[in-house]
């Protein structure tokens, strides 16, 4: 179980890298705002990339005894799910990180 928690926070900082690099290579080429504007895009954008990002990888959190397919929609159901669970412990890891360094500190 632990495992999984700790491949989930490993996976959501190269996620966060990534994307932080995909935005500044948009906004240099001068289409990071067009497609941030985008009804459906823009909105959604982070997920996207996430998704991009699992499919490319392969990743996968099987070999943990975890199903993470959704709605009956085979591997893309649990390639959805996946950058949904990597982009929600985002934040999750900024806590740990941060409660870890205030106990350290102490």
């Amino acid at each position: 179980m632990m495992a999984t928690f700790v491949t989930l926070f490993v996976m959501g900082m190269l996620l966060q890298g990534v994307i932080a690099v995909l935005d500044s290579i948009l906004d240099l080429a001068g289409v990071g705002g067009m497609l941030k504007g985008l009804p459906l895009v823009g909105a959604n954008l982070s997920l996207i990339w996430a998704y991009l990002f699992v499919v490319i990888t392969d990743a996968s959190v099987s070999g943990y005894g975890i199903d993470t397919e959704i709605l009956s929609m085979g591997d893309f159901g649990s390639d959805v799910a996946l950058a949904i669970i990597i982009l929600a412990f985002g934040p999750i890891k900024d806590a740990a990180v941060s409660a870890l360094g205030k106990g350290v500190g102490r």
